[in-house]
This record gives C-alpha cells, structure tokens and sequence, in this order.
C-alpha cells in the first residue's frame, strides 16, 4: 500500500455527531484532568493530526532520524521517515490502516532494506496505533473508549480498532500532565522466536502546546518499560518540533 492511499484513508470523516463535551463531563476526574491539562483552548477541530518528531533509534545501533506521525486513534497511523545509517540515508514507513499493518524501508528511497507484514505485524501496528494517541488527545473523547481511574494518578483507556484491546495505562501529575504510559503490546522484541504479549511504554519528559493541544514534547520509549530488561528493549528517543 503506498503512503498516499494510506493518508486518504486515515483523513475520512467517519464522524458521528456526538457531543465531545458532555461526553467529557461523564468521565471520572482524573481523566477530565488529563484532558483539561492537554486542551487548554477547549476541543479542536479536525481528524487526521500529523505531528514531526526527531531524535534516535536503535536499530543496530543508534541513528539519527527526522520523521512525521499522522495519528488517527480510531482508525491507525502513518510514520515516515528518514534515518541515517552513518552517513546514509534509510527511508520509508509503518504504518496500520484498514486492519493491516507493515513496514516498508528502502536505501536511498530506492533499494529494499527491510519489509515487514503478516497477521502478527498487524496486531503489533494495531497496538502502536493506539499508543501513538497521545499525540492527538482530542480524539480520544469517544464513545468508543472505555476511560476508567484507577487512582488519582493512574487511568486507562480501553478500546479496538480492529482485534486488540489491551487497555493503555497513563499516568499523570497533578495538574493532569502524562508522565508515563505502557500497555501489553503484540510482538516479538529481542526477536523472540515467537510473537506474544510483552510490557510496551515510556516516559515522557516534557510536553509542547502543538496545534492547540498539549502532547510529548520530549520522551523514550520501548519494550519491557519498568521491567529488568528496559535497558535492552528502550529503543526510540524523541524529540516533537
């Protein structure tokens, strides 16, 4: 699938009139706080959110890479990008749109480096298109999302695009401000030899008002957060400008 068809997906107004506001005063504090935090100018329009992020992954190494997410919690994601390998330049995508999940990489832009699909890519992608939410919190005022609070500090969020449903787990100041997040995600990190259940999150250090909503400004995230193995599995530091 190429990116363009990808993008025209995820930009359909599949909208279904409902009330973001009264929506909002049902839920329970802790969760009207995260969202009073991250809309400081009230509800903003639009669905599509694209937001470019910077910073370095760890591949074999870690590498530079300047990038653009275009998040839809409901439907799936689109992150391009560019990374340098020394000095060359790796690029391509990942994505999840219309339940499908994969990755395409290429030397150059033209020479196949890595290419990824299948039904255990998709569920992965599925769960990492819930995760990227947070850069578009707007959306997640939905009836289609079970918000609960497990504490003052502790909420979740529940619900499927597709087939998985493993709730999102934030956690937050105070003032409602995200300073964690984590959910049981689909892969196979380390490659594992086989695909299953493992703890996917970070931590997020500082926020940026972007486009009328606050999110991420400055973050790490990976496999295995808050276990042992988070030294091995942290795998992405970034940077939204």
């Amino acid at each position: 699938m190429n990116r363009d068809q990808i993008l025209a997906d995820l930009s359909i107004d599949n909208s279904s009139g409902f009330d973001q506001l009264e929506l909002l005063k049902s839920y329970p504090e802790p969760v009207i706080r995260y969202f009073r935090h991250h809309l400081p100018n009230g509800i903003p329009g639009g669905d599509l959110i694209s937001t470019r992020l910077r910073g370095i992954i760890k591949l074999v190494n870690w590498s530079y890479f300047k990038s653009t997410l275009y998040s839809h919690p409901l439907k799936g994601f689109l992150w391009e990008a560019t990374v340098r390998m020394g000095i060359l330049p790796i690029k391509g995508f990942d994505y999840f749109d219309k339940n499908i999940g994969a990755m395409q990489w290429k030397l150059f832009g033209v020479i196949p480096v890595t290419k990824a699909d299948g039904a255990d890519v998709s569920r992965s992608a599925e769960g990492r298109a819930r995760l990227e939410s947070i850069f578009a919190p707007h959306l997640l005022i939905d009836p289609g999302i079970k918000w609960e609070a497990l504490d003052e500090h502790h909420i979740t969020a529940q619900w499927s695009i597709h087939t998985e449903d493993q709730p999102i787990h934030l956690i937050i100041d105070d003032q409602g401000a995200l300073r964690e997040i984590w959910m049981k995600r689909w892969g196979n990190p380390g490659e594992v030899k086989t695909f299953g259940y493992h703890t996917f999150g970070g931590h997020i250090d500082k926020e940026i008002l972007y486009h009328g909503r606050l999110i991420p400004h400055k973050g790490s995230v990976g496999w295995w957060y808050g276990e042992k193995a988070w030294d091995d599995g942290e795998f992405f530091r970034f940077e939204a400008y």
